[in-house]
């Protein structure tokens, strides 16, 4: 920690000290509280945007990777066999 920063550390505690001994320890209570109250509502924020995206994945259908089951590009290479202009010598 550089003297700056040693500084600004005393001087927010010269301050912090000074506002609780002008308004008391209502101010104390008032800052925990605000505190508490915004870090429940971020959280209860996250936990929804989780939510939401669990359910916005599990409503995506996931493709069919059983074997056998994707016929689309056997029909097309079926297709392109059997239309394909080749020359066959004989």
């Amino acid at each position: 920690m550089t003297a700056g920063q040693f500084a600004t550390v005393i001087n927010a505690y010269v301050w912090a000290d000074g506002q609780l001994a002008t308004f008391g320890p209502g101010v104390v209570l008032a800052v925990g509280f605000r505190l508490v109250w915004r870090g429940t509502w971020r959280t209860l924020d996250r936990i929804a945007a989780a939510r939401e995206t669990v359910a916005r994945s599990r409503a995506q259908a996931a493709p069919d990777t059983r074997p056998g089951t994707d016929q689309q590009a056997l029909h097309t290479c079926t297709a392109i066999w059997n239309t394909s202009n080749r020359k066959e010598k004989p």
